[in-house]
């Protein structure tokens, strides 16, 4: 469909991402979806077959600084409306800095911090000046104001996701994008577990209507879901 509009979803092969997913082609939306092993992304290879020309999937390990650096190339010079970022691992079971090795630590950082500013700052040239949207999936645990102790280590990654995306924002003020913080709420999912309040649907659907709402309004901002504003 001529001029329709193009988003790109990273970590997409379960959970929030793959949701996003769903709610972006439900509206009309070209998606291109990423995996670590795309051969291995039964889900999203089936919505490819529901919906051909709709829907690429491509592949990409974000722990891999060539595969981030080199992933725009594969866009062909596509124009992005919206991307997100969403790839995040929950980190060292323990939790707790007092007993967390510097390669836990590292991982941690690079997967949740690091790589998705590092992509995103590789794809900025691919989202479309004025209207387009890059937004990440944090968490109001990255919120400093709103710390309320526990999971210490992931509430530092995603702290640290939120500062560098801010630094990103600043960097990128000339093309007039809009960056986004986005918390997808307490999700049930593989990470979030059974007895999260919600649905991945409902964050998905949340989520993507927000992309669409702060499409054009620039700046950088720190929302969850429902389009509440969140404290940094």
């Amino acid at each position: 469909m001529a001029g329709q509009k193009l988003a790109l979803v990273v970590g997409a092969n379960r959970g929030i991402g793959l949701g996003v997913v769903q709610e972006f082609l439900a509206r009309g939306w070209d998606v291109i979806a990423t995996a670590r092993r795309p051969e291995q992304a039964a889900a999203l290879q089936d919505l490819a077959e529901i919906h051909p020309g709709q829907l690429t999937v491509s592949g990409l390990e974000m722990n891999d600084p060539a595969a981030v650096d080199g992933f725009a190339a594969t866009l062909g010079g596509k124009m992005l409306d919206a991307a997100l970022i969403n790839a995040g691992v929950s980190g060292p079971d323990h939790r707790n800095a007092s007993v967390a090795t510097v390669e836990e630590t590292g991982a941690l950082m690079y997967t949740n911090a690091v790589a998705p500013v590092r992509l995103a700052r590789s794809l900025a040239a691919n989202l479309r000046a004025g209207s387009g949207v890059l937004a990440f999936t944090s968490s109001v645990m990255g919120s400093i104001a709103l710390n309320g102790g526990g999971h210490e280590l992931y509430r530092a990654s995603k702290a640290a996701l939120n500062s560098l995306t801010r630094g990103l924002a600043v960097e990128l003020r000339g093309r007039n994008l809009t960056v986004l913080s986005l918390h997808p709420g307490w999700v049930s999912t593989d990470m979030g577990g059974a007895a999260a309040p919600v649905s991945v649907e409902e964050s998905a659907a949340g989520m993507v209507t927000v992309i669409e709402q702060q499409a054009a309004k620039h700046g950088h901002r720190f929302l969850d879901y429902t389009g509440k504003e969140l404290a940094w």
